[in-house]
Formats: structure tokens, sequence, C-alpha cells
């Protein structure tokens, strides 16, 4: 579970912010080929999220569609209804699922209750600038299973480098109570001695990164990237999470057609 936001400032000079390239930003997301399906795989590793978790490092897949207004694929739906490519303002609605957690998946979890998978739905605004996108979201759990909401702003700067696009990007993350407490907090049912009863509350974390996107031909790519996020207190303190500073890394490819 490592998914764990707001300032405009002056002139709106352009429209879309594209680096040279096929690369562009959209409901806060670096996408790839407008109007084209694909399908990628590739591998990730990262920090430990949970005390003891079972794995690191992994395969992961994903695939769908990238359209001008509506994209699906595996990390979520969404859909512009307000703006187009040369606006300086989009609207969009999307939504994604949220992970769960079994009580096996960590040391630090056994014997609690098991977290269930959930859906939230959220409003997107991007604000397109001359050289990059200030992107804006707000989300809330449809589902009942934690309750709460999440909110995020992230500026993503696509460069152009010749062979490839970079995407640095960097942003502010707010989760409210009902959400850091579902996935960090511990129930006086759960506590043992290893394992205090926590009660989590709201709080903002920090996070940076890049997506490098390089062609190999019309259709194919190889895809990396590489993130880290600076847990606030809330998370930090919880006896089940490993480290306030979590890091993320992934290299892949991806076919375009």
């Amino acid at each position: 579970m490592k998914q764990i936001a707001l300032l405009i400032t002056a002139a709106l000079i352009s429209g879309q912010a594209l680096a040279d390239g096929n690369t562009y930003i959209r409901n806060g997301n670096i996408y790839s080929h407008e109007g084209s399906f694909f399908a990628g795989a590739g591998v990730a590793t990262g920090s430990k999220f949970y005390k003891g978790q079972d794995h690191q490092s992994g395969i992961y897949l994903n695939g769908g569609y990238h359209g001008e207004d509506f994209n699906a694929d595996l990390g979520g739906i969404n859909y512009r209804f307000y703006g187009d490519n040369d606006s300086q303002l989009n609207f969009s609605v999307f939504a994604v699922a949220t992970p769960g957690f079994d009580s096996g998946d960590a040391d630090i979890l056994k014997g609690m209750e098991d977290r269930d998978w959930g859906a939230e739905l959220g409003l997107n605004a991007d604000v397109h600038f001359a050289q990059g996108t200030l992107s804006t979201k707000f989300q809330h759990d449809v589902t009942g299973t934690h309750k709460g909401y999440q909110a995020d702003l992230t500026y993503f700067h696509p460069l152009a480098l010749g062979f490839g696009d970079l995407v640095p990007f960097a942003g502010v993350h707010y989760a409210s109570k009902d959400y850091v407490d579902y996935y960090a907090g511990v129930k006086a049912s759960e506590a043992t001695p290893a394992r205090r009863a926590y009660k989590a509350d709201d709080e903002f974390s920090y996070h940076a990164g890049y997506q490098l996107v390089v062609p190999v031909s019309k259709h194919l790519d190889i895809v990396h990237g590489a993130a880290y996020t600076r847990l606030g207190n809330e998370f930090g303190d919880s006896p089940l999470v490993d480290s306030k500073n979590q890091w993320v890394t992934t290299l892949g490819m991806t076919y375009t057609f």
C-alpha cells in the first residue's frame, strides 16, 4: 500500500503542457501516445511500507486506452468534461481503486483484521502553463471501506531530451483522518506487546520523482520511473509503518497500437 493535495501563480501562457515528443499530462497523470490503445509490463521495487513486509519487488502490468477526453487503464478511469488540448484549464472526473491488505502480507499485520479494497470518485483540475502543468485532485471513498478522502497538488514539468521525454514532478498530498486510520491504525482488540493500539489523525505528505519515456520504435517505448514520498507523523508514527521515507522505482516497456 504505497498510495499515500493548493496555489496557482501568474500568467497562463499556453495550453496543454507537452514535451516535444508524445508525452503529456492529463488528469494528473503522465500519458503518452494520445488516441492509442496500449499494453505494458515491467518490474517495480521499493521500500517496505509495513514492518516485516513480505515483498518489496514484483512484476507490474498495465493496459488500456488513452484518448483525447476519455482514458481507461488499470490505474483508473477518467473523463475530461471541460476544456480541450488548447485550453489553459481542464476539469475531469475520475474513478480509482484503493488497495487493501491481508494480515499475512507483513509480520506486523499478523492477527489484525484484513483491510478491504475499495473505490474512490474524484474531481481533477489541470492548469497548464508554458512549460508545465499544475494538477489538483480531490477524491472520496464511495464503497464504505475507509470512508475518508484525499486531496493532492502536484506540479509536472515535461522536458524533451531528444532521445526521449523526461517528466519530473513534485507535490503535496493530504489524507483525511479516516483514510490514515484505516491503513495505519491499530484497534484495541488488535493490540499486542509488539503492536500498541494506535489512533491516527489526518496528515500531509510530500512527494517528488520523475518518469522517463524513451521510444525504441514507433510503437514501443522503454519507461522508467522513480518516486520518493516523505510521510507525515500520523502514518510515520504508526506501529505498523516501517519508515517515513518511502521510495519506489520501475522499469518496463509499453506497446501502443
